[in-house]
This record gives structure tokens, C-alpha cells and sequence, in this order.
């Protein structure tokens, strides 16, 4: 529940964010700051903040981290209120939440295994994501719409809002967080953790794969708000429209993902992943028409709901309770860390090649990835085998 309350307020985000930046500046190395400033907090304090969450107790670390964010989006509005917003204002508030995010995510996937049974863990991480999604980008982007239109300030209020209502929930969640009191110093358990994920070929090839596919995927996406309006011709409702139409994708993958492991296998149904992004990816580079773009959304947020969940249960399956969050933070330092890098580029090849450019890029990366992924997979299908065999 809390995660519903919390993600509807980040679905407000997702758009009511890019529209205020979008009127604030055309420049798309300006727009793709934003995103580059969300997702530089995971190269930086990803690795601490993990440590962290191996430390103390996670269900205290994700309320502290909520109640952060309802100060630094609280200040947001208030600047918009008073009209003094500008877009360097935004990229040291994405930065911001950013930190806070890392502290929460790393904090609320070490607890999900504490508080599930094993057997029902790709059951609760199916739920979790889906949940996650549905309020994220089904509930909150039409709402962060409306809410923009009648006063910029308005989504960003109730952004806020609904984080310190995702603190007040998770306050009443059982003090399970699996957390053994560490007896080594705190640089020695980062290390630790970075050794760990590392070490672990099928954790570190899962990483390599998702930085490829967040480099590329963020190139593209991070300019999204300016290709609705300038490629598809779109306005506000077509850029919800599309961050709707991943979610509905997202959403669907649940229904299908047992059906799919149980039929084709874990590292098959990864690959299909992999070929649905191709497809969606290709989709939108070529397409200049709204529906189709939005079609190409959905298929696109149906290999991702597939990816992330069989991703998030693998990893909780091969890392000890106790480094959940270290080895959480060290693979998504990396797979997290090359947004920055793949947003920035973006941005450039827009500048030099045209708006279409990043897209055709990111394409031409999905393809690829797909074509060599029954190779890329191996060392994750040895690593399920021996799951199953045990």
C-alpha cells in the first residue's frame, strides 16, 4: 500500500516534471539534465546508501527517506508558487530525490524477502512491480496532468503529500527487516558488497546487460516530452497517453509471467524481454504517428514488466539476506550509474543528429542486444538450474 501512495506521487512526477522543464527550456541537453541529475545519485551514494541499508533497520530508513522528499518537493512548489523556479532549481531537485531514492529502494528490496516466504517471492515481486506501475503511470500521470493544468504548482503539492502518506503506512509494517548487527567497519562492508556482486558471475552479468540496455533506453526516453511534441505532434494527454501505454504493458506482464517461466523457462522469457524492446524500440524511432507510438509503449512495457521481475527475484534468490542491499546498491551503481552518461548522450546526438537521432540509436542498441542475448543469458541459465535443482 505504501508503495501505491508513494509511486501515484512519482506518477505525478513523471509527467508534471518534463512539462515544467519542457516550459522552462527547449535545449534537449537542458531537458535531459533532469534526467541525468535523477540518476546521478546512484553512481555517487549508491554504495553508501546500500551499506546503510545492510545497517540499520530498512522499514526506519524508507520513512526517514519519504519524509526527506516531502521537504525537497514541498520547497519545489514553493518555489513554483512564488515564480522563481528555473530549470537549475529542478536539477538540484531531481538530484535530491534522487539521493533519497537510492536510500529507499535499496532499503525496500532487502525487506521484501524478509517479510515473503521464498516460494512466493516471484509472486510478491510480480505484485510489488505491479503495483508499483499501476500507480505510477497509470493513476498518477493523468492526474499530474489535470493537477498541471489547473496550477503548475498543484502535482508537486500533492507529490509531497503523498509521500508523507507512504511514510505513515510503512510505520505500520512489521519490524521484520532482516538486518544482523554488523560487527565490521562500514568501508569494509561496502567493499563486501562490491566484491560480492562482482564476483557473482550471473548478479555481474545481469548488471552488464541492464547498464547496456539503461545507456540506450535512457538516450532515447529521457527526451520523450520533446519527441511527443515535435515528432508525433502530440500535446500533454498524448505524452500521458504514452507513459499510460508502458504501464498497461507492464501491468499485463503479471498475468503472463508464470504462464511464460513455466513454458518457455526463466532465461527464455528473459530473452522475449529482450526481443520486445527491440520491437518497441524500432517502433518508435520509425513512427511519426501518436497511436503507434503508443502502441509500441505498450509492447515496450510488456518486456520490461517481464525483465524486471524475473531480474529482481534472480537476484534476491542469489544474495544472502544480509547483503540484499549492498549488492542491490553495487548493481544498480553500475546498471543506474550509465543514466547520467546515457541521457547526456542523448541529448548531444539530438543537438548533432536531430531529435529522431537518439531514438535510432537506441534501436539499433535493442537489436543488437536481442540478437546476441541467448549468449549474453548463459551465466544466468546455469545459475537458474542449480535454483531449481535445489
Amino acid at each position: 500500500m505504501a508503495v501505491v501512495v508513494s509511486s501515484t506521487g512519482d506518477g505525478m512526477f513523471l509527467t508534471a516534471f518534463p512539462l515544467l522543464a519542457a516550459m522552462l527550456t527547449r535545449d534537449p541537453v537542458l531537458i535531459a539534465g533532469v534526467t541525468i541529475s535523477t540518476r546521478l545519485p546512484w553512481l555517487l551514494f549508491s554504495l553508501v546508501t546500500g551499506a546503510i541499508a545492510d545497517r540499520m533497520d530498512r522499514r526506519k530508513l524508507m520513512i526517514g527517506a519519504d519524509l526527506l522528499r516531502v521537504i525537497i518537493v514541498g520547497l519545489l512548489a514553493a518555489a513554483i508558487i512564488t515564480d522563481v523556479v528555473n530549470i537549475w532549481q529542478l536539477f538540484i531537485c531531481a538530484f535530491l530525490l534522487g539521493v533519497c531514492e537510492t536510500l529507499h529502494v535499496n532499503a525496500a528490496q532487502g525487506i521484501i524477502p524478509a517479510i515473503v516466504q521464498p516460494a512466493d517471492l516471484l509472486s510478491a515481486n510480480a505484485r510489488f512491480v505491479s503495483g508499483q506501475i499501476v500507480s505510477a503511470q497509470f493513476i498518477g500521470p493523468p492526474l499530474g496532468v489535470a493537477l498541471f493544468s489547473i496550477s503548475t504548482s498543484l502535482p508537486f503539492v500533492v507529490d509531497a503529500v503523498s509521500f508523507a502518506g507512504s511514510a505513515a503506512i510503512i510505520a505500520t509494517v512489521p519490524d521484520k527487516h532482516g538486518v544482523e548487527k554488523p560487527e565490521t567497519r562500514f568501508r569494509d562492508d561496502i567493499i563486501e558488497g562490491l566484491r560480492f556482486t562482482i564476483g557473482n558471475k550471473p548478479l555481474l552479468r545481469l548488471t552488464e546487460i541492464m547498464a547496456f540496455i539503461n545507456f540506450f533506453y535512457f538516450a532515447a526516453i529521457s527526451l520523450l516530452v520533446l519527441y511527443n511534441v515535435d515528432i508525433l505532434g502530440g500535446n500533454k494527454t498524448t505524452f500521458m497517453a504514452l507513459s499510460v501505454g508502458a504501464a498497461s504493458g507492464t501491468v499485463m506482464s503479471r498475468f503472463y509471467i508464470k504462464r511464460s517461466t513455466a513454458r518457455f523457462g526463466v532465461t527464455n522469457t528473459m530473452l522475449i524481454s529482450m526481443w520486445l524492446w527491440a520491437l518497441a524500440t524500432v517502433g518508435l524511432a520509425a513512427t511519426s504517428n501518436a497511436l503507434v507510438a503508443i502502441g509500441t509503449m505498450v509492447i515496450l512495457g510488456f518486456g520490461t514488466g517481464l525483465w524486471i521481475t524475473l531480474n529482481t527475484t534472480l537476484r534476491q534468490q542469489l544474495t544472502p539476506t544480509r547483503l540484499l542491499g549492498r549488492m542491490n546498491a553495487a548493481s544498480r551503481m553500475i546498471s543506474w550509474g550509465v543514466v547520467p552518461f546515457g541521457a547526456a548522450f542523448g541529448g548531444i546526438a539530438a543537438r548533432i543528429l536531430g531529435l529522431r537521432g537518439p531514438f535510432i540509436l537506441s534501436a539499433a542498441s535493442m537489436v543488437l542486444c536481442a540478437l546476441f542475448g541467448a549468449r549474453l543469458l548463459r551465466p544466468i541459465k546455469s545459475a537458474v538450474a542449480v535454483l531449481e535443482a535445489n
